[in-house]
């Protein structure tokens, strides 16, 4: 969890997600094989020859790994959604990118004891169940779990060429995500004027080196040293096949369609008449803030924060003066409501992968993020409401 939250503190939240996503899913197949622990039901699934559901314990690993991605990135100046509140709110307020430190501090402490707290109850079984006495008995076993994994370790034997290739990749592309846009200093995203980069620019560039990248150095002997007898090819890093089998293209469209209802949003004129019908109530600025906050939580439900910073927040800046409650607010409340990123597969990319690749149903999701979603509600819009000023000055 600590591991997961400090990673994306630096680096995307969904790479690290999609990272230790992996690893966690390794280790929980080694446990099963060693009989320790059950990762997957038996129950039917909704389509035939579709992946078994998993078990409580493992959905329980599975969000607790989406969950501290989205914590990490919260308390982050180096990557999205900060950064993308950072450049929508900069030409309209004085924006101190340092100071999402402690403006999101308490929350990041308080969000980890209930994620933490909540998990554990729903789908580790902390006070009662069957999945209690599951989890108990792993625990007994630590012996046995560190006698395995030292046994594991010794069948890999020596790193291959492909792992040390794919481990370096792997770190530069980590290297080019950290290094694009830090609010802090200038990356070399900054650097390009024609236009915004993004964070898919590295991640579609280090794709071409998974996919030319030859495996192993074989290629390297045969091909530029010296003419093969037999000409051939040479595996890569990374070939189709795995890539198609572990995209989860049906939450990848869940969550286009997110982004779509965004748009639509916008473009329709919903979000003029929202925002107009908002402004006719002449609310007190409590009342704003609280508004803004729902509305913020509402729509980062839907669609990654990102998107809902990109299109909506600049709009609420003018909105926030209209009414006579500052810049900052209906602005500050709502920047800070789309960090509650817990409640559906679609509230972020972080989750959208690891619903994926776990095969976690939606209202599984919502089972494990309705708590963290309604506390962090309230811890964010508290502590913007006290440290707002650390972040955003002259509002």
């Amino acid at each position: 969890m600590f591991m997961t939250a400090i990673t994306s503190f630096f680096v995307s939240s969904t790479f690290m997600a999609a990272f230790w996503m992996k690893i966690a899913q390794a280790v929980i197949l080694e446990y099963t094989a060693a009989g320790i622990l059950v990762a997957e039901t038996e129950e039917e699934t909704y389509e035939r020859q579709a992946k078994p559901y998993p078990t409580d314990p493992a959905i329980g690993i599975y969000l607790t790994v989406a969950y501290s991605a989205t914590l990490g990135a919260m308390l982050s100046p180096f990557q999205d959604p900060n950064g993308q509140i950072y450049t929508t709110l900069k030409p309209l307020i004085s924006v101190d990118p340092a100071g999402f430190l402690l403006l999101y501090a308490v929350p990041l402490i308080f969000g980890f004891i209930v994620i933490a707290l909540w998990i554990n109850m729903i789908f580790l079984g902390l006070f009662w169940g069957e999945t209690k006495d599951m989890v108990r008995e792993a625990a007994q076993s630590k012996d046995y779990i560190n006698q395995t994994i030292a046994n594991k370790k010794d069948n890999m034997g020596p790193w291959t060429t492909h792992s040390i290739l794919t481990l370096l990749l792997i770190i530069i592309t980590a290297i080019l995500l950290f290094t694009r846009m830090p609010l802090l200093w200038t990356g070399w995203d900054d650097q390009i004027p024609v236009v915004n980069c993004g964070a898919s620019v590295p991640i579609i560039l280090m794709s071409l080196f998974f996919f030319a990248v030859p495996a192993n150095y074989m290629f390297c002997r045969y091909y530029c040293c010296r003419q093969p007898q037999k000409e051939g090819t040479a595996p890569a890093l990374v070939g189709w096949k795995i890539v198609n089998a572990n995209t989860p293209w049906g939450h990848l469209f869940m969550m286009g369609a997110g982004g779509a209802f965004l748009r639509g949003y916008k473009d329709s004129k919903l979000m003029d008449l929202v925002n107009q019908t908002i402004a006719r109530q002449g609310y007190s600025s409590t009342t704003c803030a609280v508004l803004a906050s729902l509305l913020g939580t509402l729509l980062t439900s839907i669609a990654p924060a990102t998107f809902v910073a990109n299109i909506v927040l600049g709009s609420l800046v003018p909105l926030g003066i209209q009414m006579g409650v500052g810049k900052g607010g209906l602005a500050v409340p709502f920047a800070a409501s789309v960090h509650n990123q817990f409640l559906l597969p679609v509230s972020t990319t972080a989750n959208t992968l690891v619903s994926g690749w776990g095969n976690i149903r939606p209202f599984q999701f919502l089972l494990g993020g309705i708590v963290p979603a309604l506390f962090m509600f309230i811890f964010l819009g508290v502590f913007s409401a006290l440290f707002s000023s650390s972040a955003y000055k002259g509002i």
